[in-house]
């Protein structure tokens, strides 16, 4: 439903309008003054705004600029018995959408109104995709940890042409971490801008169809072919694919992903030749790609093309500043998507924020706030509006006779992060820091092992 709000003193023509537009589908708002209408503006953000020129505390027009800084995509309709050409030529200069002279035709103040909504409405649509793509190629965070994965997609970005020259990155990081943003901000930076961006899940496709899917079909490729289709690869050509979830593809799959990789073609399902595309291909997966190598779960091969420019995304608990930075800007986002009151951290909230894990990352932290306005109210957001569990205990692991390892378990349970951590710093410390000797004491590579101690916010 639309909200309408009439900004009128005089109270016979409000009541009227009121009445007249409630009746036609509009949550309509009244006020008499520009004080309470401007404050009304800020708690419901109306689709439109009549608002007359003469009022109490003083001109409609002083007002207009200022309404429209709240909201700029509201459409705003002066009202005057005292108007002329000069007023009405002021008023769309600044930003008025029309301007209409009393006593007017309430059928006529209708249309008016419904079509100023309608235009609203869509310039709203548009400002909200416009706003979700550039936040979703945005890397947010001020931590020293953030600048650097700036930097180093800025330089990634310089070495991507429009056509031709793209490396190959490879994207490491939790759940959660952002892996999709980062994806998005070095195509929206690079060279290959103004091509498609288009991203894949590959553990949603469906295995009956997943090669249909991406390298596309022929005519009468299987039954129910009617026409031929490209895929998802073909539909990159000039911008770039993201392969999100790559770690858990099929041996197959692999195989298909690694032609494409060196040859840079695709065969359709059913064709006898292949087609030459250029796309850049980053693809990211959670899951350590070297420990899958070496059970034989992922292809060697594969690998090293894929890793031509390694990028690790730090999870959010390292970065717990950031957490602070980011809520405010997600509280900002989610209020103004659901028409709600912005509201301020409380210093107990921010120290929660910094304090606490955040298992599910930059995602579960998005989460928390779109619930805080959802469900929460009050002037400002406090600890209990976050609705954080509480820390869990840090794990007693020692060694036991044997090699064994024993591991003395709290009341409230342990986070298997929690364990992997700790496990990480006795080994560490059994070694005197010597991160070959740790490595080897839990049968992984050096660079496993550096990458669970950047993970975990380890000193190297």
């Amino acid at each position: 439903m639309a909200t309408l709000l009439v900004v009128e003193d005089e109270v016979v023509l409000a009541r009227n309008l009121v009445k007249t537009f409630t009746r036609h589908g509009f949550n309509t708002l009244h006020a008499g003054t520009i004080a309470d209408g401007m404050r009304l503006a800020e708690e419901a953000h109306p689709e439109v705004v009549l608002m007359d020129l003469r009022l109490p505390d003083g001109s409609g027009l002083e007002a207009l600029p200022k309404l429209l800084a709240l909201d700029a995509e509201t459409a705003v309709i002066m009202m005057t018995a005292y108007g002329s050409v000069a007023d009405a030529v002021r008023a769309m200069q600044q930003g008025a959408r029309d301007f209409v002279l009393k006593p007017f035709d309430l059928d006529e103040i209708r249309l008016r109104v419904s079509r100023a909504r309608d235009a609203a409405q869509v310039r709203r649509e548009v400002a909200y995709y416009r706003e979700r793509e550039a936040a979703a190629a945005t890397i947010l965070g001020e931590s020293p940890a953030i600048e650097h994965l700036r930097g180093i997609v800025t330089r990634l970005a310089r070495a991507t042409s429009q056509r031709g020259a793209a490396p190959t990155v490879l994207l490491l990081g939790e759940t959660g971490a952002g892996k999709g943003h980062v994806a998005r901000a070095l195509h929206a930076s690079g060279g290959r801008r103004d091509g498609p961006f288009i991203e894949v899940n590959c553990t949603a496709l469906p295995e009956q169809l997943v090669e249909a899917e991406l390298f596309g079909h022929e005519r009468g490729a299987f039954t129910d072919a009617k026409t031929a289709r490209p895929g998802l690869f073909e539909t990159a050509d000039g911008g770039t694919i993201f392969l999100d979830e790559i770690g858990h593809v099929t041996p197959a799959l692999q195989t298909r992903f690694l032609n494409v990789v060196e040859e840079k073609t695709v065969r359709r399902v059913g064709a006898s030749v292949a087609r030459q595309i250029d796309v850049q291909v980053v693809a990211a997966t959670n899951r350590d790609l070297e420990a899958a190598v070496r059970l034989g779960e992922f292809r060697e091969d594969l690998y090293q093309r894929l890793s031509v420019a390694v990028v690790r995304i730090p999870p959010l608990r390292e970065r717990a500043d950031d957490a602070v930075t980011l809520a405010r800007i997600f509280l900002e986002q989610a209020s103004r998507r659901y028409a709600m009151p912005v509201r301020q951290l409380s210093k107990a909230a921010e120290d929660a924020l910094r304090g606490y894990g955040w298992p599910g990352n930059v995602r579960e932290l998005q989460n928390v706030l779109e619930r805080v306005v959802l469900f929460t109210d009050g002037d400002s957001v406090g600890v209990d509006d976050l609705g954080l569990p509480r820390a869990a205990a840090s794990p007693s692991i020692a060694a036991a006779p044997g090699g064994q390892v024993r591991i003395d378990f709290p009341e409230a349970g342990l986070s298997l992060e929690a364990v992997e951590r700790a496990l990480l710093v006795a080994a560490l410390e059994h070694s005197g820091g010597n991160q070959t000797k740790a490595a080897r004491l839990l049968a992984v590579s050096r660079d496993t092992l550096r990458y669970r101690m950047e993970k975990f916010g380890l000193g190297q």
